[in-house]
């Protein structure tokens, strides 16, 4: 109990005991669970750099996902929109050259564009990243004002030189919904 008791009463700063929280942990650790931890430790080294070059910034704001592929040392970037994607494949190198001045030296960097449905951090009703419904809301249609009846016939007058019926009935319908539309916003 004396042991635990000497512990309670140092003081410690953060940096010290990380690393000794490190060294305990790699001590005890397996030589495949050392290789785990290593590969952990590289990949938040490859998003911190990410962070820092371009969290915050316009671009950054895009981004949607991040994944490390280790075994290939390639960060794959997923952006909220194919402009966005384009606009980073162009600036990949001054990406990767800053990360690079931060410690973290990857062999590429991949942007793709994310599937529908997925946006920016903000950019979202539900908060940072994330699925969200992209159903739209349901919609009440506004009442049509309809055609008198000499609208109807002067509609009728317009159509009739078409010789073919499915066309002439198609177009009639067109501008009937046309001209009911115009009438109900009052144009």
């Amino acid at each position: 109990m004396a042991k635990r008791d000497d512990r309670l009463r140092e003081t410690r700063s953060l940096e010290g005991f990380l690393g000794a929280e490190r060294a305990r942990l790699f001590d005890d650790a397996s030589p495949e669970r050392r290789e785990q931890l290593r590969a952990a430790e590289r990949t938040r080294a490859v998003y911190s750099a990410w962070n820092a070059v371009c969290g915050g910034t316009r671009e950054g704001k895009h981004a949607t996902g991040l994944h490390f592929a280790a075994e290939r040392n390639e960060l794959i970037v997923y952006m909220d929109s194919p402009s966005w994607t384009q606009e980073m494949t162009m600036l990949r190198e001054i990406v990767r050259a800053r990360m690079a001045a931060r410690g973290a030296n990857v062999d590429a960097i991949v942007f793709k564009t994310s599937r529908a449905g997925y946006q920016a951090v903000g950019d979202t009703p539900q908060g940072p990243r994330g699925r969200i419904d992209t159903t739209p809301p349901p919609r009440t249609p506004q009442p049509r004002i309809p055609l008198t009846s000499d609208e109807s016939d002067r509609l009728d007058r317009e159509v009739a030189p078409i010789e073919d019926a499915a066309l002439r009935s198609a177009l009639k319908s067109a501008m009937k919904a046309s001209f009911e539309w115009s009438k109900t916003r009052g144009e």
